[in-house]
């Protein structure tokens, strides 16, 4: 796999800022923000960028990031929630200045072993944090799918399992790198393996914090959303006043999650548009209805918000698989909907929920607006009918391995994953190798995730579609 090669360890040998080498540049197709001006005074000047190399206790990567610690621009720690407190200490120094959370691979648990982490309260709207996971062990590069950095979670969690403190103020955030699994947090049937939503914990997997938390840029990337109950990906934040923000959603696995994504904010300014949404390259998985039923609500793996969430929104190079309740969820009249554009991506066996079993199915489930009963619309419905850039995509068997955790009688909490490769996940639906119609066998069995394993396209016309482990955020080309 291709490396994000650093010159930490060389510019720290000649006495030069850390931060100087872990610098992380955006992606060149994303789109520069606003600079017009915010109401607020400003925190000050620019400030020395500084780095938290964080590594577990004992590990290679703890003694060199040890060995390097300065006090004032580098510093080390063991456990990741301390290496949030500490920039956030440093980010609300005030001033212009980027501060790096770069996390070795590892486990990391939270405070006492909650399966939680919090990025404390930070107001420094002129200020940058990256939360960076899947470093080597000398922090001289960075695969996030090679150096697995995980967030274990536990029965009975307290929120999301990485989350933001309400009332925070940045002008970026970048999360790239974590492997957040909920299923411990989850119950399951010991016959079936099914989830019992009832009994699982019903939050977010990743949530910004709720009203309050102002963000002109934010990035999420290369990250893996697996087994949520109620959600992955909570958007809850907006731009500062006279700002037109940015959300990035890139090169993530949302694998076998409920309500996976909805791109309604609920920000501070609740009603007032974001700006842009743009998510390309992401694989979705196998992410479920609310309830297996087809007239329930919040039944595809894409909930589309009208423009009060964002004034346009971009959906590119993702590949939308096994999503028994389609891909996109779009229940607003056409006028009051942004710009929208669906382009270039690879759409697979969407529409099980409605007996569905054509490649092309289900790409759209709506009501828009006025209808009683969803209109479940496949891709060539959809670029006829819907007024958005349709451009490019593809319907095909992308051939995606995907690996269970076996069936016993435990709760989650005592089922471990074995490595094995489910390839052909129709199985799942009670699809035969002919198609012909499917159904839902098993609701939401717990998924695993296994970095010898990734959920990759096997079908080579299909490989240029969703996570590329080779874009890793910040990756120089």
């Amino acid at each position: 796999m291709r490396m994000l090669l650093l010159a930490l360890a060389s510019v720290l040998a000649a006495g030069c800022s850390a931060a100087d080498a872990l610098h992380v540049v955006a992606q060149e197709t994303t789109r520069p923000v606003s600079t017009a001006p915010d109401d607020r005074p400003s925190p000050g000047g620019s400030q020395a960028d500084a780095i938290v190399l964080v590594a577990p206790r004992g590990t290679p990567a703890y003694a060199f990031a040890e060995s390097r610690e300065n006090g004032s621009t580098v510093f080390a720690e063991r456990r990741m929630w301390r290496g949030l407190q500490r920039a956030a200490e440093l980010l609300n120094e005030g001033g212009r200045r980027t501060v790096t959370v770069a996390m070795a691979a590892g486990d990391y648990d939270g405070e006492f072993g909650t399966g939680i982490q919090r990025v404390p309260r930070i107001d420094n709207a002129e200020g940058t944090l990256q939360v960076l996971g899947g470093f080597n062990d000398d922090f001289s590069g960075r695969q996030p799918f090679a150096f697995p950095v995980r967030i274990p979670t536990v029965w009975g969690r307290d929120g999301a399992i990485f989350q933001m403190e309400n009332r925070s103020a940045l002008k970026e955030l970048v999360v790239s790198g974590l492997i957040l699994d909920a299923a411990p947090s989850n119950k399951y049937d010991e016959r079936t393996n099914s989830l019992l939503q009832g009994e699982s914990r019903h939050y977010p997997i990743m949530s910004f914090g709720g009203p309050g938390v102002e963000v002109e840029r934010l990035v999420v990337a290369d990250n893996v959303f697996i087994n949520g109950a109620v959600g992955a990906l909570r958007l809850s934040a907006s731009p500062p006043r006279g700002v037109e923000g940015e959300v990035l959603i890139q090169n993530n696995f949302f694998l076998n999650n409920i309500r996976n994504l909805d791109t309604q904010t609920f920000g501070q300014r609740v009603g007032a548009p974001f700006g842009r949404l743009h998510v390309r390259h992401n694989s979705f998985i196998l992410n479920f209805p609310y309830r297996p039923d087809p007239d329930a609500g919040d039944v595809s793996a894409v909930k589309l918000y009208h423009r009060d969430g964002f004034d346009e929104m971009v959906f590119e190079r993702n590949l939308f698989a096994y999503n028994p309740g389609g891909v996109f969820q779009h229940d607003w009249p056409q006028d009051r909907m942004g710009d929208l554009a669906i382009r270039d991506n690879l759409f697979y066996l969407n529409g099980v929920l409605w007996g569905e079993s054509a490649p092309e199915a289900a790409v759209i489930a709506g009501k828009f607006g006025t209808n009683p009963v969803y209109r479940v619309l496949d891709l060539y419905d959809v670029e006829d009918d819907l007024d958005a850039d349709m451009s490019g995509n593809v319907a095909m068997d992308p051939q995606i391995p995907v690996v269970f955790a076996p069936l016993q009688a435990a709760s989650s909490s005592g089922v471990s994953a074995e490595p094995t490769l489910m390839n052909d996940v129709r199985r799942l639906f009670g699809a035969n190798t002919q198609g012909g119609t499917v159904a839902i066998a098993n609701f939401a069995p717990q998924m695993s995730f296994d970095v010898r394993a990734l959920p990759l396209p096997k079908n080579a016309e299909a490989q240029a579609y969703g996570v590329q482990p080779a874009l890793i955020y910040g990756a120089t080309q």
